[in-house]
């Protein structure tokens, strides 16, 4: 969502990748936004504080806005824009009954598959007593399942064999596995199983790597480790030969941080994962625990509502009396930094887990992007929790098998049931319909609950689901992405305090008392989860130009979360393509330049002036950072569909019209194909 927010109201994350020079010319970048004014909106997520944000992408651009504010060129109020990131089973089954029983399948989709019902629920022995293997060849295929991204597409398509595939699936480490697969893939011998394993255990590590930055150089070193430089590259370009040393530090610094938290919160277990996420099968393995948060006493929620109004009197008191930098104000922010701390407390108080139950729970340890340890923010059990202090379980009196004959209530026939049901149906829809606040609580919380027991039958009785959406190849990994890290961060944010309650109505209730903000999250990702896979081509059943309109609403910059690499588009291209890049970044001389390169080579430097590393004047470099293919830019616009649309909500004068003869609408095509396969040609 954007809006507009103070700038006096905006600090800059701890989260922010930028540590250093964040000065250099900060000057002449103040003076650019002063003439030209914000280009580009910062992206922040919300701070406890009412109306302060800290900000995750755009700090050199808050840095230069606070310089002219300190000017005086700029109103102490400024204000800018800014971005706030807030049962199809049995077909699987058949399916691979089908293909698999008739004709040998290609080995990504077997492992695909399989993993499919471990997701599920299902145990590796259940799947190969229903497929008459082995556990074993299960237990395989699913750990094939869990390869990094470019290893997995590979396997997918025929580019590397099964018996490569199983030498990369030596360690769990996805982010190794993808550094020694990109240095292979070329090599002469680097088809051959033994060299990947020797390279998988024996390769080198970049000085930027999250592995690195964790246990960190100087440590490194002072543990015996070599370091290979380069006199022209940054010390980010270094090459850590000793992998197994990097490795060995890292673990043990982990495990000391596992332990630390272990003990720290009395958690049973916290599992060390020296990878920059937890594998979405090691959770699948435990049972996720939602604690509950208990109401607030009345002293607390006078307490809370003091503070509340303590603070709205101290922002006001900042904004429109206190001059920054003079004691009062610093005053008054050190005060509201307390009442943070306070309010934080009493929250934290709500959700005191009973010791029996506590000891039963853990969760994981993982290195995160910027090198630093993090803790899972969910918590976990290796079997079904028990509670000692929950209620014994009644009888239901609805319930025949453990009601009296007399119990049982008058018998309806099933035709009388279902007229009744019906009838009571639309009573309950009319009194819905006419409170719109329930209604969207109802919405938000239908949407959630799916959400959170997608794996588990709860009999909700309505036909509203948010489904993810299912990506067009099954195969297609993503974690390592700058966007798949941020929708992780922001599904364990989600407050599940709610999910802990036995029953629906009691979970209902619970979602309803959490703030706007909690429930305004939940509405944000589950609706988000369901927007399909789409993409700014000129044809095709992937061209959608409403999501498009969305991207130019978000004022997304596609540059600050994809970048066109060998691996994910140059190398995948015909060389017109690459060169059509080049003339559009650099002109018909860098076009020039490299038009009789040979087509791996070429893919290659493309990638390297996108990644803002070739040898090039500043202008190309700017340019080429900022390079994208048109067909992940949000620049499609929407054309009415083919045929005019009807409704029963419309007068015929009010209906839209179809599109005029020869326009082709959007997401239109002849039914000919899967729509994924329409998308951009590769190179033979």
């Amino acid at each position: 969502m954007i809006q507009s927010v103070k700038v006096k109201n905006l600090t800059l994350s701890k989260d922010n990748v930028r540590k250093r020079n964040r000065d250099i010319d900060l000057a002449s970048f103040a003076e650019n936004i002063f003439a030209q004014g914000l280009l580009q909106n910062l992206i922040v997520t919300p701070l406890k504080k009412a109306g302060h944000f800290t900000v995750k992408a755009g700090g050199r651009r808050l840095r230069a806005l606070q310089l002219l504010i300190e000017q005086g060129r700029f109103a102490a109020d400024h204000e800018v824009p800014v971005l706030v990131l807030a049962n199809d089973t049995a077909s699987v089954e058949a399916s691979l009954s089908e293909n698999f029983h008739r004709a040998s399948m290609n080995p990504a989709d077997e492992c695909t598959a399989f993993k499919h019902f471990i997701d599920k629920g299902a145990t590796a022995e259940d799947v190969a007593k229903r497929f008459g293997v082995t556990t074993r060849f299960v237990e395989q295929r699913v750990r094939l399942a869990e390869l990094a991204e470019p290893v997995f597409e590979a396997l997918a398509s025929g580019e590397i064999s099964l018996g490569v595939a199983q030498a990369y699936a030596v360690t769990a480490d996805t982010d190794r596995q993808a550094r020694v697969f990109a240095q292979m893939r070329n090599h002469y011998y680097g088809d051959q199983p033994d060299n990947i394993r020797r390279a998988i255990l024996n390769g080198t590590v970049k000085a930027n790597d999250a592995k690195a930055r964790f246990v960190g150089r100087e440590a490194y070193v002072a543990a015996g480790g070599h370091v290979e430089g380069d006199l022209f590259a940054t010390e980010a370009d270094e090459n850590w030969t000793d992998v197994d040393l990097l490795e060995d530090l890292a673990a043990k610094k982990l495990e000391a941080a596992a332990a630390e938290v272990a003990q720290t919160h009395g958690l049973a277990f916290v599992t060390p994962i020296a990878a920059t996420h937890v594998p979405y099968d090691l959770e699948r393995q435990l049972h996720e625990y939602h604690a509950t948060a208990r109401p607030l006493t009345e002293e607390e929620q006078q307490r809370v509502e003091a503070l509340s109004a303590e603070n709205d009197d101290l922002v006001e008191a900042l904004e429109n009396g206190l001059e920054d930098g003079t004691p009062e104000a610093q005053a008054a922010n050190d005060r509201l930094d307390a009442i943070d701390r306070e309010l934080e407390e009493i929250d934290a108080a709500r959700e005191v887990i009973d010791g029996d139950v506590k000891a039963q729970l853990g969760t994981f340890v993982y290195i995160g992007g910027d090198g630093e340890a993090r803790v899972h923010t969910r918590l976990f059990s290796e079997r079904p929790v028990v509670d000692p202090n929950a209620p014994a379980p009644t009888s239901s009196p609805a319930d025949p098998s453990t009601a009296g004959d007399g119990d049982v209530g008058v018998k309806l026939s099933a035709t009388l049931v279902d007229e009744l049901a019906t009838q009571r149906r639309q009573i309950l829809v009319a009194h819905v319909a006419s409170d719109p606040g329930l209604a969207l609580d109802l919405t938000i919380f239908l949407m959630a609950h799916g959400t959170v027991f997608a794996n588990n039958y709860v009999r909700d009785h309505s036909t509203l689901k948010a489904s993810a959406a299912q990506f067009p190849i099954t195969a297609f990994r993503d974690e390592g992405s700058t966007a798949s890290r941020a929708i992780e961060e922001q599904r364990q944010a989600l407050d599940t305090s709610w999910a802990g309650h036995r029953t629906m109505t009691e979970r209902f209730d619970a979602f309803r008392a959490l703030d706007d903000e909690a429930r305004g999250a939940w509405v944000a990702f589950v609706i988000a989860q369901t927007l399909e896979p789409t993409l700014n081509v000129g044809d095709g059943g992937r061209l959608n130009g409403f999501h498009d309109h969305l991207g130019r609403i978000l004022e997304i910059q596609v540059a600050q979360w994809w970048r066109p690499t060998a691996e994910n588009f140059f190398g995948r291209v015909k060389k017109d393509v690459m060169l059509d890049a080049l003339a559009e970044i650099g002109g018909p001389v860098l076009r020039g330049r490299y038009k009789d390169a040979k087509k791996g080579d070429l893919a290659n430097t493309c990638a390297s002036l996108c990644a803002g590393q070739g040898i090039v004047e500043a202008e190309i470099r700017e340019k080429a950072t900022a390079w994208l293919p048109e067909a992940m830019r949000f620049d499609a616009i929407e054309q009415p569909e083919r045929h005019a649309l009807h409704s029963a909500f419309l007068s015929d004068g009010d209906e839209p019209e179809a599109a005029e003869d020869g326009a082709e609408p959007d997401g239109a095509h002849d039914g000919a194909g899967d729509p994924g396969e329409e998308e951009l040609s590769e190179a033979a």
